[in-house]
């Protein structure tokens, strides 16, 4: 395996403008495909976070008061910066993650860097004016913006949060995942090459404690949230009570329905893909594939060879497609929902809870297909974030619908249909917040969030300014 020469000594928060000690817990880390450490990170202290949004109000009215275009050129030069850290930041993935280093590039670094780069087009739209008569409608930075970010996608879902937030002239408290670290470096490094005025974002690492204080903390304005849905509810009440505007993206349990005139060699391979992606760390995974009864055989069949061809192993080695999951524990709890399903009557198809004979060390699951009968099943309910794909078979499309729509999240969907405008029907259909049809790619720009357990509010494109700006209405 791909072995971790140094181990990296992460100590400081950057607040103020400044990286600067920290005094809280602190945590070795280890690399999910090793097992071996690969960093010491020092957790922020409460009068750290409270520093970092005490920064934070303090470059409030300087950062609202330059032009939304401005403010992207900043935001765009940090982008930019980032772009010749592109491979140290795809090795430090395939470390910290485990994520294959082929894939590594595309699928966590491009993502941001387009992100960053669509500043000055979010800019135009943040300063957009609406007329009604002689009433002109504005739209104003709420103030300080607490995010808080989830490990899977370390600076992608950093970037979602922290450029739109920018543009629209909110100062940030930043606080990403404890766990997939390494990236914060090259962050901080962007933000001091750009000359971000200090103390418009601001960065800190710690435990939910800290977490809670940042999103109780009376001179936050704005919450965003990425995460399980779990602790969105919690995050959901605590600002709930102070009032604050809530973002949140959270879990989900996404469902691919074939239609009886769908390709089904394409929905399998797509849906697989989907599902195993980033090793099923994905909250948009489609982890659930519905086909009519008649072809469930053949779908199993194309299934079980799609996820045979994925190999388990070092994310450095070039044949490694399936990274590991991020933590023991994180494995330990697939494992035992894997075998539930079995208890259950699952069928185990391919994989399942045993360590892939090819990997001797590490958080690995094996690529796994179940066929369940009853939709009942918790493996086919609950979100599992892993490489795990349940196939089921539906009588009638009412009741692939009902099905795709039976669990509490709603966050993705997918269709296959020969007939688009059929596929678009069901789509209406679906209580879901983003639906591809027939495997077309999810577009960079278009809103992303979902519905009931999966959370509110939008992220992406221009929908994600609305987290972090309210209107005013100038009636002259």
């Amino acid at each position: 395996m791909g072995s971790v020469s140094t181990v990296r000594k992460i100590d400081r928060a950057y607040i103020g403008g400044t990286r600067r000690p920290v005094t809280g817990e602190v945590r070795t880390l280890l690399a999910p495909a090793t097992e071996m450490a690969h960093a010491t990170l020092t957790c922020a202290a409460p009068a750290d976070a409270d520093a970092a949004v005490a920064a934070a109000c303090a470059a409030a009215p300087g950062w609202q008061g330059l032009e939304s275009a401005q403010r992207a050129a900043f935001v765009a030069a940090m982008g930019e910066h980032l772009r010749r850290a592109a491979e140290p930041l795809a090795r430090d993935f395939a470390v910290e993650i485990g994520t294959p280093l082929a894939v590594s590039r595309g699928l966590h670094v491009d993502p941001a860097l387009h992100v960053f780069a669509d500043a000055p087009r979010l800019a135009v739209r943040a300063a957009a004016i609406e007329s009604i008569d002689a009433t002109a409608v504005r739209r104003l930075p709420l103030g300080v913006a607490v995010c808080i970010t989830p490990w899977n996608y370390p600076l992608y879902q950093i970037a979602t949060k922290i450029v739109p937030a920018l543009v629209a002239g909110m100062t940030v408290v930043l606080k990403p995942s404890e766990l997939a670290p390494r990236s914060l470096d090259a962050l901080v490094e962007a933000a001091q090459a750009a000359a971000l005025p200090p103390g418009v974002l601001n960065v800190v690492f710690g435990d939910a404690e800290i977490g809670k204080r940042l999103v109780t903390h009376p001179e936050i304005d704005v919450v965003s949230f990425t995460g399980s849905t779990a602790v969105g509810r919690e995050v959901a009440a605590a600002a709930g009570r102070a009032l604050k505007k809530v973002s949140l993206e959270l879990g989900g349990k996404s469902a691919g329905i074939l239609l009886r005139d769908g390709d089904l060699p394409a929905a399998v391979r797509l849906t697989v893909a989907k599902c195993f992606q980033n090793a099923g760390q994905t909250c948009a995974a489609l982890s659930r594939l519905l086909v009519p009864r008649k072809d469930l055989d053949a779908a199993a069949k194309l299934a079980v060879a799609a996820a045979r061809a994925y190999r388990c192993g070092d994310p450095f080695d070039g044949e490694t497609t399936l990274g590991p999951v991020i933590s023991g524990a994180q494995r330990d709890k697939i494992r035992a929902m894997i075998e539930r399903a079995a208890s259950a009557g699952a069928e185990l198809l391919i994989g399942g809870a045993d360590r892939p004979r090819e990997t001797p060390h590490g958080y690995f699951i094996a690529p796994t297909i179940i066929r369940i009968a009853s939709a009942a099943v918790e493996v086919a309910r609950e979100e599992v974030f892993g490489p795990v794909l349940t196939l089921l078979g539906y009588a009638h499309e009412d009741e692939a619908v009902a099905i795709a729509n039976g669990t509490p999240y709603g966050l993705a969907a997918a269709v296959w249909s020969a007939d688009l405008g059929h596929a678009d029907r069901i789509a209406r259909r679906l209580r879901a917040g983003s639906v591809s049809l027939n495997g077309a790619r999810t577009h960079p720009d278009a809103p992303f969030g979902g519905f009931g357990a999966s959370g509110h509010g939008r992220e992406r494109g221009v929908a994600a300014l609305d987290a972090y700006l309210g209107t005013q209405a100038v009636h002259r």
